[in-house]
């Protein structure tokens, strides 16, 4: 899958989101990427905001956690990858980078 210019960012954003539950922030940005995060994430499903959580908190490349959430739940990898650009694609406008 291509990527956009802020997808880097974003799933910088998105990994500390998921893997740490009571930050400590260190400056204004951290915040706003925090708040950006957890307000994007609110709007999908509970199933669909699980899967993204998993695919940010794992420790391999998002492709290879995408291809092992698809494959556990037999679901394509389109359809995750779906969810991760519209995630990304939200995160970036409540960041303004749209």
């Amino acid at each position: 899958m291509s990527r956009t210019f802020y997808s880097e960012y974003v799933n910088h954003c998105l990994r500390f989101y998921a893997r740490h539950d009571r930050p400590k922030f260190h400056s204004e940005a951290d915040k706003h990427n925090w708040a950006a995060c957890d307000s994007a994430l609110k709007s999908f499903s509970d199933n669909d905001r699980a899967m993204l959580l998993y695919i940010y908190r794992e420790g391999d490349t998002v492709p290879d956690n995408i291809y092992q959430l698809a494959k556990s739940k037999g679901i394509s990898q389109d359809s995750v990858w779906k969810l991760v650009n519209e995630l990304e694609r939200k995160v970036a406008k409540r960041r303004g980078l749209l």
